[in-house]
């Protein structure tokens, strides 16, 4: 793992978003995270998905919880594909690549929290994941079911009300849209021994803005572009040190 980065959806410029060959063209780059989306399928498994139907990216139609999680996956993603479930993406990720585990939309299900904990719990991989939601009562529940598990709110912009909830949920992370950064709360963030993300940066201007944060982690659609960027940084900065 040499590229200190989450491939957004794996790498969903080159390969269907949330699919095993996206999240393994990751690990191939040498990415040390992936961020992916989960539901709950009709029979309450978690699945691996962004959107909440499978319109956009599957010859089907419907919402995922319509569907058990065998009828899911007879539905083809892109050419090959099929929606993975969260275990499979998980025992693809173990030992090679840390996990963002977003919790989508868990309103329109029973109970979606335990669910993924169990499985985080089945692998062993406390160590190697952390879960994020828009949902902060979802992240309490995380919390109470575990105290191992690294949680994060998601938030479109950083504000002091933040660090009171990070407090109150005892978070390890705190994932911020791009634009809704903020100089001091990175810094109060750093303090707090609290890792801020910044989703999703895809632009050369984007990552140069970032240089001067290096304690963000970086989230992006353009693996190769970051790598390449990245690559292109550190020598600047080896010319600049000698």
């Amino acid at each position: 793992m040499n590229i200190r980065g989450i491939g957004h959806r794996g790498y969903p410029v080159k390969y269907p978003e949330n699919t095993l060959s996206s999240f393994q063209a990751a690990i191939d780059l040498g990415f040390s995270h992936i961020e992916l989306d989960v539901h709950l399928s009709k029979d309450g498994v978690p699945v691996v998905m962004h959107d909440y139907n499978i319109d956009r990216m599957t010859d089907g139609s419907g919402e995922i919880r319509e569907y058990t999680v065998d009828q899911l996956q007879e539905f083809n993603v892109g050419e090959f594909e099929k929606i993975p479930t969260l275990e499979e993406v998980l025992r693809l990720a173990k030992g090679q690549i840390h996990v963002s585990i977003e919790m989508k939309n868990t309103k329109l299900y029973d109970a979606v929290e335990e669910k993924v904990c169990r499985i985080v719990q089945k692998l062993q991989m406390e160590e190697e994941v952390y879960v994020i939601s828009f949902d902060h009562k979802s992240l309490a529940k995380m919390r109470a079911l575990s105290s191992d598990i690294k949680i994060g709110p998601l938030v479109t912009k950083m504000k002091r009300s933040h660090l009171r909830l990070i407090e109150k949920l005892d978070a390890e992370y705190i994932a911020v849209k791009f634009d809704g950064l903020n100089e001091k709360y990175i810094n109060k963030c750093e303090q707090m021994d609290v890792q801020v993300v910044a989703w999703t940066v895809n632009s050369i201007e984007q990552m140069q803005r970032l240089q001067k944060f290096p304690s963000i982690l970086i989230t992006t659609d353009e693996l190769e572009k970051y790598k390449a960027y990245n690559a292109t940084y550190a020598d600047n900065l080896e010319q600049v040190i000698i």
